[in-house]
């Protein structure tokens, strides 16, 4: 089983690290009555000091855990497994750095390193499941909600002529994710070991997610109206409105409802221009 591809990207790993801290902040409130080795408290400048130590270390542990964990999966298919895995580690991490405040702090007296160091794995535990599970959730929400728009662009197309030229995206694993036509699809943009493919269904822009690196789909797409114009970026030529220097930049307006402009870098700026006509050249004092 494959980890939702939502979870995996950097941004939201690391925003589970604050759904993770800001859970555990509640969490340990109402624990506290009911430990005698909690010490987490602003009632001394001690207390804060530590407590205030403590959540950055934790911090820290985690943003440097997520992000390694992003580059794990970056090459390599992430299933449950490795998941599972890895949070186990966060959690034991997690526990040590809570034992080792615990002891600078001398409230350990009254139990054995042992026993401190099980209970607090199993108040970490207890702390990390919801805002997983919450977490994980949510991504596997978006992941389905993404397949459905998908189907809908997939079932619309079915009725379109042979004539009218179609775009076949495949994943990293060689599966075909996406079958549309050429001119659905209006930009697209490089998201960390993903692709976002911004398609058009109606009046409303969507985007699907794709694992595929931004050359793979560039060779797929070679001979199409979409070309690259920035390192992060592909661009439909069909849905350019203008093309509009500024400062020194240069940007692709779309002809999209909201008028999405994209970057144009140096390296792309000579071979895109040459496809698109003067009148759409506007060059910005």
């Amino acid at each position: 089983m494959e980890v939702p591809k939502h979870y995996l990207s950097r941004g939201f790993l690391y925003r589970t690290v604050l759904y993770d801290v800001l859970f555990s902040i509640g969490f340990l409130a109402l624990y506290k009555p009911f430990s005698s080795t909690f010490w987490l408290s602003a009632s001394s400048w001690r207390l804060t000091g530590f407590s205030i130590a403590f959540y950055a270390a934790c911090i820290v542990f985690l943003l440097v855990s997520r992000e390694l964990f992003f580059r794990f999966q970056k090459k390599h298919d992430a299933k449950m497994a490795h998941l599972a895995v890895w949070t186990a580690a966060e959690l034991l991490g997690l526990a040590v750095i809570y034992l080792l405040f615990t002891v600078l702090m001398g409230y350990s007296t009254h139990s054995g390193t042992g026993e401190l160091l099980m209970r607090t794995i199993f108040c970490v535990a207890l702390i990390l499941v919801f805002p997983f599970l919450i977490s994980f959730m949510y991504a596997t929400i978006q992941d389905k909600k993404e397949e459905i728009r998908l189907l809908q662009l997939n079932i619309a197309e079915q009725d379109i002529r042979p004539d009218i030229p179609m775009v076949n995206l495949y994943d990293h694993s060689g599966a075909l994710k996406i079958s549309a036509a050429q001119d659905d699809i209006y930009y697209i943009m490089s998201q960390d070991n993903y692709v976002s493919i911004y398609y058009l269904i109606g009046d409303t822009m969507n985007n699907y997610l794709l694992r595929s690196s931004t050359l793979q789909v560039e060779e797929a797409l070679k001979g199409t109206s979409i070309i690259r114009c920035h390192r992060s970026y592909l661009v439909n030529l069909n849905h350019v409105k203008m093309l509009h220097h500024s400062s020194g930049k240069a940007a692709i307006v779309l002809s999209d409802n909201t008028g999405t402009e994209i970057p144009v870098s140096r390296k792309y700026y000579k071979e895109l221009r040459q496809f698109i006509v003067p009148e759409k050249i506007v060059r910005n004092t």
